[in-house]
């Protein structure tokens, strides 16, 4: 009967150290579950914030581009009328009026009225590019 009591008791020890043992092993099985889902939860978020970061600076390049397509834009507006305003010019100042003004004026030319040339289109007795115009 001592043996026996002898080997309850050191059953009960083992079986109480077990249990401690048990005990210690769930609580390390917990903090690495909660390890491992802290470190989950920085891998998400690092992947949220990078992607948010990224999303930001396309973002900021998009209007970067669209601002510089507007000033482009502009830009090609103004010289556009720009050009348009010197072909008037150009018609004005090679009209055969300014022609004629500038030689009576400056250089003291007149208009021969007798010897005025036409461009002709198509002629019987086609010589030339101009064909002397008949009174």
């Amino acid at each position: 009967m001592l043996a026996r009591k002898l080997d309850n008791a050191v059953w009960q020890e083992q079986q109480q150290y077990t249990i401690e043992e048990v005990q210690i092993r769930q609580q390390q099985r917990k903090a690495d579950r909660h390890k491992l889902l802290r470190r989950r939860v920085m891998v998400v978020a690092t992947v949220v914030l990078a992607t948010y970061m990224y999303s930001v600076w396309r973002s900021s390049d998009v209007v970067h581009y669209g601002n510089e397509i507007i000033a482009l834009q502009r830009q090609e507006t103004r010289l556009i009328n720009k050009n348009n305003e010197l072909k008037i010019e150009v018609e004005q100042l090679k009209g055969p009026g300014r022609v004629i003004r500038f030689a009576e004026r400056e250089l003291g030319m007149s208009v021969a009225r007798s010897n005025i040339y036409v461009k002709a289109g198509v002629a019987k007795n086609y010589n030339g590019p101009t064909v002397l115009a008949s009174k």
